[in-house]
């Protein structure tokens, strides 16, 4: 493979997928755990046991359950310090807006029959990545094995990496309750917005070899100076669905299920003016950015009458949208993510203090889907925390009003190569360490018609 063809696809690529956005929050994979503050208490375990008017992301059939009409405002502060060879991005701290209405004809949850109808606006998912150092990685001089020979060459062309990613769905749709039985069903609009920019400072080899000297392009190498690929932001627009259940066994025992679709997504496109950089090759570059299918199973268990424990289990389907998605107008032609599908534990309870008080707390797990292997194709997405603990409350001003506030953290993780192919420690050194922690605020505005 080319140097130009390795180095794309091992970080300029993923930087355009994944170096994403400023709409994130605790995450598995680049997922956020949770949609608002009641269920980011929770660590995201809700599939059975409804929060707040949120649910019509999580389980769209859980807002039959809800108490009444309600209207959820609120937003979180994401926190997510990471380091690439021990240096820190630039940019740590990202707003994550959250609204939800559910409107209930019936005025009242009562045990008739009845629909419910209900609308939630979030960002789903993202983060932001901001890595501009002169030694971001490493300027070390390690023998290469060039046409002309061996050659002592100097190490560390990638001197900055950002990039910006939004991800926000719209959830319309409704759900039917009887008895103890309820099934919902919500079209979802997605929307996405994508920038980036990679700059390449490639060193002027002059070696001697064979009595002669040779320059980059005798080598077969990018000419001297500072290359910077550049796409400015970029929309798309997708559709998909969740179909959910939710079944109250008994007083003390209620199960969930939610299916939620792949999100079929338009291509992202963008007007480019080739030249300067390494890695796009033509005047318009396009690529399609799907979001994976999701099945999640909850159990909700109330062993006494203040007391509920929810374990939830998840499979996000991210192999099928992030192994090598196809790309149009850069050096490759797909790229080699080789994301594995995820499976995320979560649990979470919520303990009723008094009737105006309650407490939450949750714990969530999630292997990274990133293998160290691959850690190269995706070191502008750090999305490789596992484990998460949260605690939260919701304190009722009247029956009506309540605040809800809620902290999460996602505890360090570390991921390291070892390079040994001489493409990549060209460009990261002999090894690749990328290193992440996360911390969520969120706080949440509730209205009970």
């Amino acid at each position: 493979m080319s140097v130009k063809k390795k180095l794309f696809s091992a970080a300029l690529a993923a930087g355009l997928v994944f170096g994403i956005s400023n709409i994130s929050n605790a995450t598995n994979g680049y997922y956020m755990i949770a949609t608002g503050a009641k269920s980011l208490g929770m660590a995201g375990a809700v599939v059975a046991n409804p929060q707040d008017a949120s649910t019509i992301i999580q389980n769209p059939a859980g807002i039959a359950w809800l108490p009444n009409t309600m209207f959820d405002v609120g937003g979180s502060l994401f926190m997510p310090p990471r380091k690439l060879n021990g240096h820190k991005s630039d940019s740590n701290l990202f707003v994550v807006p959250a609204a939800g209405f559910a409107y209930n004809p019936m005025g009242c949850n009562c045990g008739t029959p009845h629909f419910v109808f209900g609308i939630g606006m979030y960002g789903v998912s993202g983060m932001g990545v901001d890595w501009s150092d002169n030694n971001l990685t490493g300027d070390q001089k390690v023998p290469v094995m060039t046409p002309l020979g061996p050659v002592n060459v100097k190490t560390g062309w990638l001197k900055k990496a950002y990039s910006n990613m939004q991800m926000m769905e719209m959830s319309i749709g409704g759900a039917y309750r009887t008895g103890n039985f309820s099934i919902g069903f919500a079209p979802v609009f997605v929307y996405q917005a994508l920038s980036m920019e990679f700059d390449w400072n490639v060193p002027d080899y002059k070696n001697t070899l064979g009595g002669g000297v040779y320059t980059n392009q005798q080598m077969k190498l990018p000419s001297p100076g500072v290359h910077t690929d550049s796409l400015d932001t970029a929309n798309a627009y997708g559709i998909g669905f969740d179909l959910g259940l939710v079944y109250k066994i008994n007083d003390m025992l209620t199960v969930g299920l939610v299916y939620k679709s792949k999100r079929y997504m338009q291509k992202l496109e963008w007007n480019t003016t080739p030249g300067n950089g390494l890695m796009i090759t033509s005047d318009k570059v396009k690529m399609r950015l799907d979001m994976p299918r999701q099945v999640a199973f909850g159990i909700d268990f109330r062993p006494i009458e203040p007391l509920r424990i929810e374990t939830d289990i998840r499979w996000i389907n991210y192999k099928d949208v992030m192994w090598e998605p196809k790309v149009s107008g850069l050096a490759i032609d797909k790229w080699p993510f080789h994301w594995h599908n995820q499976w995320v534990f979560a649990v979470g309870a919520s303990y009723d203090i008094s009737k105006s008080f309650t407490v939450r707390a949750g714990f969530n797990y999630a292997k990274s889907p990133i293998k160290d292997e691959d850690l190269n194709s995706n070191i502008v997405a750090p999305a490789i925390v596992q484990t998460h603990a949260t605690i939260g409350f919701t304190y009722k001003f009247t029956k009506n009003f309540d605040i809800s506030m809620a902290y999460a953290h996602a505890f360090s993780h570390k991921q390291s190569v070892k390079n040994t192919d001489m493409q990549d420690v060209m460009m990261y050194g002999p090894e690749t360490s990328v290193k992440m922690h996360q911390d969520t605020v969120a706080f949440e505005l509730s209205y009970v018609f």
